[in-house]
């Protein structure tokens, strides 16, 4: 006696079925493939974007720090600023210049005391002087450049004489013969020490 199949046997797939798995399998491997290209796409930017800059602006900072810390104050430095920073910071009008790192301070001294200290110190820290922007100003200013080419700007004017002038101009929107009979060389010594990597163009 013959016995009936049963109904639970598994039938064989159909052409269709098979098709249709098939391309189930090609679009699962499709759209893994580009879930991990956007992925690597996405960490890539990461890199450029993120890691990259601040591992840069980082050792950059270092380097202006390096710098500053090479150059010794003189012992009597009052009411210290510092503004330090590691990214390069292009002019908003002029992407060719770039601002400095800065720090201004007070020192207990005559104009040209001052300079000459601290000019002795930056050219000991490897800095050849390049240049006097204002030659004969009450303001003295020089430019140096290492061999890295890298540059300081050590700017030296008398804080007494500034202040006065600032509160002339707010006071009286006039400069007094007062303010003409100041000596520029009087101290205290108002001192602005710049540091750039990049450019002396500011």
């Amino acid at each position: 006696m013959t016995k009936k199949s049963s109904s639970k046997t598994k039938q064989p797939l159909k052409l269709t079925q098979i098709q249709a798995r098939a391309e189930h399998q090609r679009r699962h491997r499709m759209t893994i493939g580009v879930g991990i290209i956007v992925i690597a796409v996405l960490l890539a930017l990461v890199l450029v974007l993120v890691v990259v800059p601040h591992v840069r602006d980082t050792a950059r900072l270092q380097r202006i720090n390096q710098i500053y810390a090479s150059i010794p104050l003189p012992s009597m430095v009052y009411d210290e600023k510092d503004t330090i920073f590691g990214e390069k910071r292009p002019y908003e009008w002029d992407a060719s210049r770039s601002y400095s790192s800065s720090k201004t301070f007070v020192v207990g001294k005559n104009v040209d005391e001052t300079f000459a200290l601290l000019d002795k110190e930056v050219r000991a820290a490897g800095f050849t002087f390049i240049g006097e922007p204002y030659p004969g100003s009450t303001s003295l200013q020089y430019h140096y450049k290492n061999d890295k080419g890298e540059y300081v700007r050590l700017d030296v004017s008398s804080k007494v004489r500034n202040d006065a002038f600032q509160n002339e101009l707010w006071m009286k929107k006039d400069l007094s013969n007062e303010f003409f009979a100041i000596d520029p060389n009087a101290g205290p010594s108002m001192v602005t020490l710049k540091v750039n990597l990049d450019d002396n163009n500011e």
